[in-house]
């Protein structure tokens, strides 16, 4: 059951790829929704990233996620309706953050229930 971990960061990864990459832009109802939408999505890879790899140091997963993100910019500015910007760079960044924030947050949270011994035990 160790597998489960990776579902979150596959299916956030999958979204990113997706969204990021396609021909045509993601609608807006608002202006400037998507840099919502990339602080958000890279606030949960890298949150995600952090659940399915424990072991991997807090430096490499936001040098991966922000590698991801300059690749998906990258990518973004081969179709004609979509542009790489500094702007949807910055919202990246910013989600990163987040999510490396709230996964020690997490983490914290976890050890300190866990030396309390309040922690659920689940049997295999």
């Amino acid at each position: 059951m160790r597998f489960l971990r990776f579902l979150p960061f596959l299916a956030v990864a999958v979204v990113i790829l997706y969204a990021g990459l396609k021909p045509e832009p993601v609608p807006q109802a608002f202006d400037q929704q998507d840099k919502l939408h990339h602080l958000l999505g890279f606030a949960a890879l890298a949150f995600s990233m952090r659940l399915a790899f424990p072991r991997l140091r807090l430096l490499w997963v936001v040098v991966l996620c922000l590698a991801l993100a300059v690749l998906v910019e990258v990518g973004q500015s081969y179709y004609p309706h979509r542009v790489a910007s500094i702007a949807d760079m910055v919202a990246n960044a910013l989600g990163v953050a987040v999510g490396c924030g709230c996964s020690v947050v997490a983490r914290r949270a976890v050890g300190r229930r866990l030396r309390r011994g309040n922690a659920v035990v689940v049997s295999r």
